[in-house]
């Protein structure tokens, strides 16, 4: 194959002189120097040493970043957490003392019902059974102190059957030598009160509710 070719005047018009050297000479003074070596082919641009410390020092400063902004924001959930138990324990507080209060309400409102109760019963027995006030005077006079003599202060509409009784309350007490019933009307029938010079015994319908109303309300504080 034949390779040569042969340029005409005007084709030799953009050709370039080149030079053959030999190992060791110096670079021939050419149009075509070093540089159209250089420049030939893709163009690569090395990273520089001195990239790498930039590398990490960025890396460590988002690792930082990173760390602070997690610390931050466990640090606002802590806070967070704490508050909301803070307004649970307050809330369960005041439930506890509402329910206090619902119990010690529900529990007068039931003491004051039973006591109503009780007293249109003992009133109504009262009334019914004549007798109550002979039970209730023996009794007054087994809690008094012993004495010689008793006054026993009654209601006028009881002073009938009691005195007709009065033989048996001498008999039932060894020593008494003395029994007066005087009426006061400030005493509510079925009760009485008994005087005597060593003190007295309150044996009014009123103070017994209230002795009752006392136990039940220790009950139930009690409970």
């Amino acid at each position: 194959m034949n390779l040569s070719k042969v340029y005409r005047g005007v084709e030799t018009g953009e050709l370039k002189e080149f030079q053959f050297r030999s190992f060791g000479e110096g670079e021939p003074h050419s149009s075509l120097g070093r540089e159209a070596f250089t420049q030939s082919g893709p163009v690569e641009t090395a990273i520089p040493l001195a990239a790498a410390p930039a590398d990490l020092s960025l890396s460590q400063q988002l690792e930082e970043a990173y760390a602070r902004g997690r610390q931050d924001g466990l640090t606002e959930g802590e806070q967070r957490l704490e508050s909301t138990l803070q307004a649970l324990t307050r809330a369960l507080e005041d439930v506890s003392r509402l329910r206090e209060s619902l119990a010690r309400t529900g529990s007068q409102d039931m003491l004051r019902l039973v006591m109503a109760v009780a007293e249109q019963i003992i009133r109504r027995t009262v009334e019914v059974d004549p007798t109550v006030i002979l039970t209730v005077i023996e009794n007054a006079l087994q809690a008094s102190v012993r004495a010689d003599s008793y006054r026993i202060r009654i209601n006028p509409a009881d002073l009938e059957g009691v005195t007709r009784q009065k033989p048996l309350f001498l008999a039932s007490l060894s020593g008494l030598k003395n029994l007066s019933f005087e009426v006061d009307a400030s005493i509510s029938p079925g009760g009485c009160r008994v005087d005597s010079e060593l003190g007295d015994v309150d044996a009014t319908i009123e103070t017994q509710l209230e002795t009752i109303r006392q136990a039940l309300s220790e009950a139930i504080t009690d409970g």
